[in-house]
């Protein structure tokens, strides 16, 4: 599959993945957004963008710091679920 057979750009993942750690105003001190892009941009068919229910257990096992460091702004769910959205809707 070509990149322009695919509905959106790792590229594109990742910048909605840095801009949804920035609107929640978290930190992160390792690859924790290369690795979110990485499971979610293997879930990105030719049209669409695979169920959340597929890929919520991949992104749950990400080894991270991110949510410790973040403890007590972001939960796991509410981060995952709002970026999923997030992609989804430039998918479009």
């Amino acid at each position: 599959m070509t990149m322009e057979n695919r509905c959106i750009s790792r590229k594109d993942i990742l910048s909605s993945t840095l801009f949804h750690i920035q609107i929640k105003q978290c930190q992160y001190i390792d690859n924790f957004p290369e690795a979110v892009t990485t499971i979610i941009n293997n879930a990105v068919g030719k049209k669409k963008l695979k169920q959340y229910s597929e890929i919520k257990n991949k992104l749950y096992r990400i080894k991270t710091s991110f949510f410790t460091i973040n403890k007590g702004k972001i939960r796991k769910k509410d981060f995952f679920e709002g970026l999923y959205e997030r992609i989804e809707n430039r998918i479009r």
